[in-house]
């Protein structure tokens, strides 16, 4: 579960690419009764404003979340046409490619493809081991079970019809089970990037190196 909560104020004078820029802010860990939170905040600005996505009307295309294929004949693309010459270099329904290449609808399996345009926050884990900072997957942490990535999306913040200057700060709740239990006394860092409507992505920033005792809020 992710949840957004924003701070934002509107410029008179356009002074910003409408390429998203971002900063780093701060992030803190907060315990709860069942899950705990990451809450990880940038500074953001932007030219024209067109931040965030509607949750009711942005579902398809550019915005939706999977990609489906279609044969010749017009039908869809499934994992028994990786029998037939023409599709056997589909990949096997085995783990990783059942986590994000296959879905299962109606007692068929689909061929598919993720659509990361879906998103418009972009959050990266990463775990220093001897010395060397490495990506962890949440999506392929626990074979053969599929997880999760802590992608999302936070709401529109220019609610008008106009195109406007827009900076602010955006907090990211990212929720769950276990993060203690998972990165102990790892050192992690934190890599976070945004996207527009017009798909233009900002820069990326990373947090600072840290601990999760270190950074732990009541």
């Amino acid at each position: 579960m992710v949840i957004i909560s924003l701070a934002w104020s509107c410029i008179n004078t356009p002074e910003f690419s409408d390429i998203p820029e971002i900063k780093y802010n701060s992030v803190f860990f907060k315990k709860g009764a069942l899950t705990d939170s990451l809450l990880v905040s940038i500074n953001f600005q932007d030219g024209d404003g067109d931040l965030g996505l509607d949750p009711a009307y942005d579902i398809g295309e550019p915005y939706h979340a999977i990609w489906y294929f279609k044969k010749s004949d017009n039908t869809f693309l499934t994992y028994a046409d990786r029998n037939t010459p023409s599709f056997d270099t589909l990949p096997p329904y085995n783990f990783p490619y059942f986590c994000y290449n296959y879905s299962i609808e109606n007692s068929d399996t689909f061929y598919i493809q993720q659509n990361t345009n879906h998103y418009n926050i972009f959050l990266n884990f990463y775990v220093k081991k001897n010395g060397e900072f490495k990506l962890y997957d949440w999506l392929l942490a626990n074979p053969p079970e599929c997880g999760e990535s802590y992608n999302g999306r936070f709401p529109l913040l220019n609610l008008s019809d106009k195109a406007r200057p827009l900076e602010g700060k955006l907090t990211y709740k990212v929720t769950g089970a276990g993060f203690e239990v998972i990165f102990k006394r790892d050192t992690l860092k934190l890599e976070i990037q945004i996207q527009d409507r017009a798909l233009n992505r900002s820069n990326i920033v990373e947090s600072q190196e840290f601990v999760l005792k270190d950074i732990t809020i009541n």
